[in-house]
């Protein structure tokens, strides 16, 4: 692969990620991580992703300000602490055994084929289990999120699923989305940095791609009043799981 091939998975990574956090196409934030890997071994992509997502989600958040549910953050935020405690132990352990590379690999793969396979059983008509809406599955929900996140940036499609079965309405559901994430990313900055996951030319490498983020999240707006979403959706979640299959496969 061709330095112009990999600079353009890069920027597709980084326009599908502002996309995402604009609120269109739902949960097509989750092939961001396997294109960046196409451009970087992904224990540098993940590095390089984290302050993209911060700038995307601080974005997202001025874009939607005001529009959150403040009882469902707090739920969430409260569980995604001890979570994001215990992401950083498996990647401290994963760092030192040598391991990191093959499982981050899996691990962002499996999640996005099991998500693709998710939303056809759900566009076929298929139900998923409803979540109660309670403190106690907001602080379990915040876990979850905050563990895989810190090891993958791959919580989105958790933190999504809770979230629709309570039937906020989408720009709540979206602003709750984007600030939620905001917050554990930043928590998440030390662990990164005191992993060698995030050093000077990571941040260099973030920060040439910085630019893309408000393109993203404007061109989100713009095709939610102009482009039909279900095509592009199936489009992005066969793309998703194109990528998660060859993730897999380089872990395997």
């Amino acid at each position: 692969m061709n330095e112009l091939d990999l600079e353009l998975y890069a920027s597709l990574a980084v326009l599908v990620i502002g996309l995402s956090k604009s609120g269109f196409g739902g949960g097509v934030g989750i092939v961001a991580v396997p294109l960046m890997a196409y451009a970087l071994p992904v224990d540098r992509a993940v590095g390089v992703m984290l302050p993209i997502l911060i700038a995307a989600d601080a974005f997202a958040t001025w874009q939607h300000r005001g529009t959150w549910s403040t009882r469902h953050i707090r739920n969430t935020v409260i569980g995604a602490l001890p979570g994001i405690a215990a992401g950083t132990i498996i990647l401290w352990m994963l760092r030192d055994s040598g391991r990191l590379v093959p499982v981050l690999n899996g691990v962002v793969g499996a999640i996005c084929l099991l998500f693709v396979a998710l939303q056809v059983w759900r566009m076929a008509g298929g139900r998923v289990p409803r979540v109660p809406d309670t403190t106690a599955s907001g602080v379990t929900a915040g876990v979850l999120c905050g563990a895989v996140s810190t090891v993958s940036h791959s919580a989105g499609p958790i933190m999504s699923i809770y979230l629709l079965e309570h039937r906020l309405e989408k720009r709540v559901l979206v602003g709750t989305l984007v600030l939620f994430f905001f917050v554990i990313n930043v928590v998440k900055m030390p662990t990164y940095v005191g992993l060698g996951l995030i050093d000077a030319d990571t941040l260099l490498t973030s920060a040439l791609y910085f630019p893309l983020v408000p393109v993203g999240g404007w061109l989100g707006l713009w095709m939610h009043h102009r482009v039909p979403e279900r095509p592009f959706v199936l489009v992005m979640y066969a793309g998703a799981a194109a990528a998660g299959a060859h993730m897999l496969t380089k872990a395997l």
